[in-house]
């Protein structure tokens, strides 16, 4: 039954397949438990026949995933026959069929960017944008397999769609994918230049802002590529002018370049500042979300609390008279009531808004509100996640920082005290940002670092880098 079957496949008989499937309903089941083999779908799609293998995909989706024996994809076998037609419709169907990966880790994208047909990687590429980001077993991107066969309209393609990317991160993306290297540490560039490739194609990639100075595991660069070939004379007028792009795009030789930034930034002494930064990042790691969430809660109730006995301090303020205090009544009045007359009113209409404590009382609780209030700010800024999210709360809470003086300054008793009260917490608020800039500076520090021992360890058989 199960050749019958593949008969089917192959001419595309829909009422057939059917027929099969009234007398054995399990025998697509059957097929879908072994782990490789020649599914219908493999038959459909190597003899074209996309209306069969759309009807299969519908009742099996799982076997556009299955490998045959030979570790082909349905819709690798596409590819090799050239039924692009078929290879449209799966893509269709299922945009994730773009990444899977066949014999030695060939996607569909891959096998497209070999054979040349750009239609294909355009569409590809639409279709599943992280598809640029795969890599076979040696660890080579479609860019490498454009190099590699000298497919230089894929490569055009490829490149002019990396520069185009507008997803999340796209500048880090077309770093990483202009920058990979392969499993002999040629990026794209160093293998161009192997391969001999014409000047236009060397002058795309340098205008694609891709890095001229990394060095290989043979621990060449792209000028020192360029002039072992021309040591060896091949083709010497383009190698002459490649040599030349390279030198004005600020290409250099190995030995001038020592030691990399991130083996100079490890070898160099921690300084206070990483040390600190280091200390907060690893804190942050280890505080759960549920213990972030509640200490935020803890941080705003302390800043609203000091802020309020900024408004509000301890014995309250003097308040502004709307009129002059009226005059006592004349002593010689029968009905003359006793009258005092309040001092501090009548002598402080000036100082309206001022605390009533004491100049020392004011001190001390000057001192110790505004160091709960920046610390509970301090704190806040702390447990905000980075990104976004940080940009748009830190200037609300600039602001907030500064209607906190401003209140300090209206309150306090004496004018050399009122500029004391603005100074301190000035410098204490530069220090938290220039801190926080600091502190942000050298934990894009740490993450390339943490990024470049990634990559070294990423496993090149897998989806993504």
């Amino acid at each position: 039954m199960n050749e019958t079957l593949n008969v089917a496949a192959q001419m595309g008989d829909i009422d057939l397949l059917y027929k099969l499937l009234q007398v054995d309903p399990y025998l697509l089941d059957r097929i879908a438990s072994v782990p490789f083999i020649n599914t219908p779908l493999h038959f459909a799609a190597s003899a074209g026949q996309t209306s069969f293998a759309t009807e299969i995909m519908r009742l099996k989706p799982i076997f556009a995933w299955k490998l045959n024996l030979y570790g082909f994809s349905p819709v690798h076998l596409a590819l090799q026959n050239g039924n692009y037609r078929t290879v449209c419709r799966f893509i269709d169907i299922n945009k994730d069929l773009v990444r899977v990966k066949g014999r030695e880790g060939l996607t569909p994208l891959h096998l497209a960017t070999k054979i040349g047909q750009t239609d294909l990687v355009a569409r590809f590429l639409s279709a599943c944008s992280g598809s640029i980001e795969d890599v076979n077993v040696g660890s080579e991107t479609a860019l490498h397999m454009a190099v590699k066969y000298k497919q230089l309209e894929a490569l055009e393609v490829l490149v002019g769609w990396v520069r185009r990317s507008c997803h999340k991160c796209a500048h880090a993306t077309e770093k990483r994918v202009l920058n990979w290297a392969d499993d002999k540490g040629n990026t794209v560039l160093h293998l161009a230049l192997l391969k001999a490739l014409p000047p236009q194609t060397v002058r795309l990639l340098i205008d694609s802002n891709i890095d001229l100075n990394i060095k290989n595991l043979e621990g060449s660069t792209a000028l020192d590529i360029v002039e072992n070939n021309q040591r060896q004379q091949v083709n010497t007028a383009d190698i002459t002018q490649i040599r030349d792009m390279l030198v004005r795009g600020g290409a250099l030789r190995a030995t001038s370049l020592a030691i990399t930034p991130l083996e100079e930034d490890l070898r160099s002494r921690i300084t206070f500042h990483e040390r600190v930064a280091i200390y907060i990042t690893r804190l942050r790691r280890r505080i759960s979300n549920d213990t972030r969430n509640a200490l935020l809660v803890v941080a705003i109730l302390f800043a609203t609390s000091t802020y309020e006995a900024a408004i509000n301090p301890p014995g309250g303020v003097y308040q502004a008279e709307a009129k002059s205090p009226p005059s006592p009544p004349p002593p010689s009045s029968k009905f003359s009531i006793p009258f005092r007359l309040n001092h501090h009113h009548h002598n402080n209409n000036v100082g309206a808004g001022k605390a009533v404590m004491r100049v020392q009382d004011f001190i001390w609780f000057w001192s110790f509100n505004t160091c709960a209030f920046y610390l509970s700010i301090l704190m806040i800024c702390l447990l905000m996640p980075r990104g976004r999210v940080s940009v748009i709360v830190a200037s609300p809470l600039f602001l907030f920082c500064g209607c906190y003086m401003f209140s300090m300054l209206v309150i306090s008793p004496s004018c050399k005290l009122g500029i004391a009260a603005v100074a301190l917490p000035c410098i204490l608020l530069v220090l938290n940002f220039w801190g926080g800039s600091v502190y942000i500076r050298l934990s894009k520090k740490l993450k390339r670092y943490r990024s470049k021992q990634e990559d070294g360890s990423r496993f090149s058989g897998g989806n993504k880098w």
